[in-house]
């Protein structure tokens, strides 16, 4: 063989072998904050340059435990220069002052909320829509982040009327943290108002809105079968109860748990979802949470309750047998090839020379193993759901 064709064939093989390789992700969308100060709990006056905005805007820290991390999460509001709130179509989304920068410090796929909130929205019910940023404060890059809308009641978002109002329902050491509150009469939960703020709203109203959380509890575990459906609307909690349940999330019913109506005297809504940073077999607090099987909320407070409710039981077997039937499994696992792809390459390289892998709470192991994991656990937890949805709660 001549030193030509051999040259030749090399040459061939080489781009054979580079086309085989997947294309690099490119550059992130970047979101650069100028603040006047140290970012604290207090909204500190900014400059922010955006896909979508470029002006002034108040940043401060959120999350409670997310704030003790090393990479923070960020509250972020858009103004004007007269200093009012400014709505702004930030990478595409329906425009909005109010924005979270989530961190996902804990999350080395950087996408278990994004995956969650857009498989809420594929099932026909809203959740936070998302981007993926490098974020840069002060000129110095802070990595990746997931550019979220903030849940509040508005058209583009929770959708609701005059008389609309969305509670969370928290655990009993963030409550304190959350501002003004009230608990059930049977289990004795911490609700936090949400929005609008409880000194928003005149006595009457604040009175009609508990009295409705009230009604609705004592019909969960005193109803009788069925006996909920007056008071808690059944489509609603059964998706929200199944997408906590698929993806078993740690914090369902517990913390970060959203109760919406368009009027005190409608009957009450769960979600939208929100907070599913430690799911999906992510290591948490709770003892086999990380497991693919077993029913997350067969203890938790109302789901205990509606688990044993065969009129509920039933709706929710149904659901999952109509979703599986549409596609779910697919429609999950193409989201998390997507995102990884959006992901591998710069960006995970960029994120990971800011934020180390083996610091605490940031878990070892390289970006592809944990994408591989997650599309594991998916698939075994969807297996999982399909030989038991019958035995609920069992």
């Amino acid at each position: 063989m001549s030193s030509a064709s051999l040259t030749a064939l090399v040459v061939a093989a080489a781009a054979a072998l580079g086309a085989a390789q997947p294309a690099a992700a490119a550059p992130l969308p970047r979101i650069v904050i100028e603040p006047e100060r140290g970012i604290d709990d207090d909204g500190v006056p900014a400059r922010v340059q955006a896909p979508g905005f470029s002006g002034p805007a108040e940043i401060e820290l959120r999350g409670q435990f997310s704030r003790t991390l090393s990479k923070k999460s960020y509250a972020l509001e858009l103004r004007d220069a007269d200093g009012d709130n400014r709505d702004a179509p930030l990478l595409g989304m329906p425009a909005d002052d109010d924005w979270v920068l989530y961190a996902a410090y804990n999350d080395r796929t950087l996408m278990r909320n994004a995956l969650a909130y857009e498989t809420s929205r594929s099932i026909g019910r809203y959740a936070a829509r998302t981007r993926f940023v490098e974020l840069r404060i002060r000129g110095r890059s802070r990595g990746v982040y997931v550019l979220m809308e903030k849940l509040k009641l508005q058209k583009a978002r929770v959708r609701g009327g005059d008389d609309a109002f969305m509670l969370e329902l928290t655990s009993p050491r963030q409550a304190p943290e959350k501002g003004e509150g009230f608990r059930t009469p049977v289990k004795d939960l911490p609700i936090v108002w949400e929005d609008p703020d409880r000194e928003d709203m005149p006595a009457a109203r604040a009175d009609e809105i508990r009295a409705s959380v009230e009604r609705t509890e004592r019909a969960i575990y005193g109803g009788g079968p069925g006996g909920w459906r007056r008071h808690l609307h059944g489509p609603t909690a059964v998706d929200h109860i199944l997408l906590t349940e698929l993806f078993k999330n740690q914090d369902g019913m517990f913390a970060s748990t959203f109760l919406t109506a368009p009027r005190p005297s409608a009957a009450l809504r769960l979600g939208p979802i929100w907070d599913f940073d430690i799911s999906m077999g992510a290591r948490g607090r709770v003892p086999g949470g990380r497991a693919s099987s077993g029913w997350m909320l067969a203890s938790r407070p109302w789901a205990e309750a509606l688990y044993r409710d065969p009129v509920f039981a039933r709706a929710l077997e149904l659901r999952w047998r109509e979703l599986r039937r549409e596609g779910l499994r697919g429609r999950i696992l193409r989201i998390v090839d997507r995102n990884e792809r959006i992901l591998r390459g710069a960006p995970v390289r960029l994120d990971l020379r800011r934020w180390p892998a083996g610091r605490p709470h940031r878990p070892q192991g390289s970006y592809g193993s944990h994408v591989r994991f997650l599309e594991g656990w998916l698939e075994r937890r969807i297996a999982w759901i399909d030989g038991n949805i019958r035995n609920l709660g069992s």
